[in-house]
C-alpha cells in the first residue's frame, strides 16, 4: 500500500496523509497475533516499518499502544473537524500545558511537535521533505526539526490551517519561538505569547500569574468565548486524575528490573503534550500503570537481565521507535525518562477560578524545558532536575542525545557531564544527532555508541560496585534489623 513519490492527494498534506494511513489501526484486532503484527508491518513503507515494530513487536506494548493510538486518532479527527464545527484551531508547542485550551468551549489545541512526530513516523520520507522545504524557503538550518516539520505542511498547499499560533518559548527556546512566529506572519494569523520571567522567586511567579491572566483574557476576546469556571474545574479534575497516575507511574520505574516498557516513555510525552485534561489521558495512564504493575508482580522483563538503567538528559530520538525504545529494551537497557518526563504539579485546589488559574500558572512555569531554559541559569536548573530524577529512579548512567538546533543545551553539556560525576558518580554518554532527522546520526551509529558505553563503562561500574559490597571470605552476613 505504498504511494509513489511525494504527491499528496487533493485536500491533503502531511497531517491528513498521516491520519489516512493510521486508519489501519481500526482494522486490527484487539488481541494482536504475531501474524497481525507482520501484516501491519508490511502495510507501511519500508522505511516506516520500525514504527510499527517499535509499537507492536513486544507483547507488553501491543495492547496499550493499539488502545492509545485509537484514542489519539479520535483527538486528531476532532482537530481536523474543529473549524467546521465552529471551533478555533490553535497550534501550540510541546512546552505548553494543553489543558488550558481544553477549558475553552470553542478552542481546540493541536501540538506542533506531535504533528511533526506523526508525520515523521507515518508519512513517506519521514518528514525530511518538509525540513528540506523549509531550507528551500531560505530559513536557517538552526531551527528545530521537531516544530519545523510540524509547521511546514501549513505552507505547502492544501490541508489543515490553524486560526492562531500560541507559544510560551520566547526567551527560553528561540528556535521554537521563531518558527511559530514565522508561521503566524507567513499565514497572516494572530499569535498569542505567554512570556516567562527568569525570576524564580515569589515575585517572578506572581508576575507570571498575571501574564497568564492577560493571556487568557486575550484568548477570550479573540475567540468570543469566556473561560467558564465550571468547565475549567472539569478539565482540572481530569488533569489531576492523570497527575495521580503519573506519580504512581514514576514510582513503578524505581523497581529493579524496571517493569515499565520503554515505549511508554514516548506515550507519556504525547499524552502530556496533547491529551492532558481529557479523559483519554486518564484512561491511557491507568492502563500504563496497570500493565506495569502486572509485569512487576510477575517479575517480567524483556531481556534476560537488566544491564543498565539510563536517564536521557535531553529528548528521545523519535524517528525510529524500534531502533531506539525496543532495541534498548531487548538489550537490557531500561529508559527511565528524559527532560520532558519531569513534571511538577502543585496541590490540587479546585475551590475557585483563581485557585485553578494559579495552579495552571505554576504548572506552566515549571513545564519541562520552559522550567530549565527559562531559568536564571539554564545549566544549573537542567543539572538539578536531571540529577534529582536520575537519583530518585536509580539510574546507572545518563545519555545525552543532542538536537542540532539547541545550541544553549549543547553549551551546558560539558558542565553537565562533569557535575553529574561529581554529584552522583553517574557517567554520561554524549551523542550528537537530531530527534526527528536520521540523516544527522543514523540509528545504527547510535546503537553502536550505546552498546559500547554500556559494556565498557556501565557494566564495569556495576561489577566494581558488586565487588565492593560483597562480604570478605569467611565473614558472616549482617543481621537484619
Amino acid at each position: 500500500m505504498m504511494e509513489k513519490g511525494f504527491v499528496m492527494r487533493e485536500g491533503e498534506n502531511g497531517f491528513e496523509r498521516a491520519l489516512a494511513i493510521l486508519e489501519m489501526i481500526y482494522k486490527l484486532p484487539d488481541n494482536l497475533s504475531e501474524e497481525d503484527v507482520e501484516a501491519a508491518r508490511n502495510f507501511v513503507y519500508p522505511e516506516l516499518q520500525n514504527t510499527v515494530i517499535g509499537l507492536l513487536e513486544l507483547p507488553a506494548d501491543r495492547e496499550l499502544e493499539l488502545f492509545f493510538f485509537r484514542l489519539l486518532m479520535n483527538i486528531f479527527r476532532e482537530a481536523r473537524n474543529a473549524q467546521a464545527e465552529g471551533k478555533k484551531l490553535v497550534f501550540i508547542p510541546f512546552t505548553f500545558p494543553p489543558e488550558i485550551f481544553y477549558a475553552f468551549d470553542n478552542i481546540f489545541p493541536l501540538c506542533t511537535e506531535i504533528v511533526g512526530g506523526l508525520i515523521t513516523n507515518i508519512c513517506y520520507g519521514q518528514g525530511e521533505r518538509f525540513w528540506d522545504f523549509a531550507m528551500g524557503l531560505g530559513l536557517p538550518d538552526s531551527l528545530c526539526s521537531a516544530n519545523t516539520i510540524g509547521t511546514m505542511p501549513l505552507f505547502m498547499g492544501p490541508g489543515i490551517r490553524p486560526d492562531a499560533i500560541v507559544y510560551n518559548s520566547a526567551g527560553s527556546c528561540n528556535p521554537n519561538a521563531k518558527i511559530h512566529a514565522f508561521a503566524s506572519d507567513y499565514l497572516g494569523i494572530p499569535q498569542f505569547i505567554l512570556e516567562k520571567p527568569v525570576d524564580e522567586s515569589r515575585r517572578g511567579r506572581e508576575l507570571y500569574y498575571n501574564y497568564l491572566k492577560r493571556f487568557i483574557q486575550e484568548l477570550e476576546e479573540w475567540s468570543g468565548s469566556e473561560l467558564r469556571e465550571e468547565r475549567l474545574r472539569e478539565v482540572m479534575e481530569r488533569s489531576y486524575q492523570a497527575v495521580d497516575l503519573y506519580h504512581e507511574y514514576w514510582e513503578l520505574k524505581k523497581a529493579r528490573p524496571c517493569p515499565v516498557p520503554n515505549i511508554f516513555s514516548m506515550t507519556l510525552l504525547v499524552l502530556r503534550s496533547q491529551c492532558w485534561g481529557r479523559q483519554e489521558a486518564v484512561d491511557v495512564m491507568q492502563r500504563m500503570v496497570d500493565i506495569s504493575k502486572e509485569r512487576l508482580r510477575r517479575g517480567e522483563y524483556t531481556a534476560p537481565e537488566e544491564l543498565a538503567r539510563v536517564y536521557i538528559t535531553y529528548i528521545y530520538w523519535l524517528f525510529d521507535f524500534a531502533g531506539y525504545f525496543t532495541w534498548m529494551e531487548k538489550e537490557g537497557i531500561s529508559i527511565l525518562g528524559d527532560i520532558l518526563a519531569i513534571h511538577y504539579f502543585p496541590e490540587k485546589d479546585p475551590s475557585s477560578r483563581e485557585s485553578m488559574l494559579r495552579a495552571l500558572a505554576d504548572i506552566a512555569f515549571d513545564y519541562p524545558m520552559t522550567r530549565q531554559m527559562g531559568a536564571e541559569s539554564i545549566s544549573l536548573r537542567w543539572l538539578d532536575d536531571i540529577a534529582y530524577a536520575a537519583q530518585d529512579l536509580g539510574a546507572d548512567a545518563c545519555i545525552f542525545g543532542g538536537v542540532h538546533a539547541c545550541k544553549h543545551t549543547l553549551g551546558t553539556a560539558a558542565f553537565f557531564r562533569r557535575e553529574m560525576m561529581k554529584r552522583l558518580g553517574l557517567p554520561t554518554l554524549m551523542i550528537y544527532g537530531d530527534v526527528f532527522d536520521k540523516r544527522h546520526t543514523p540509528m545504527e551509529m547510535f546503537q553502536e555508541e550505546v552498546k559500547t558505553f554500556v559494556e565498557q563503562v556501565v557494566a564495569r561500574k556495576r561489577a566494581q560496585s558488586r565487588r565492593r559490597k560483597a562480604p570478605a571470605p569467611g565473614a558472616s552476613a549482617p543481621e537484619r534489623g
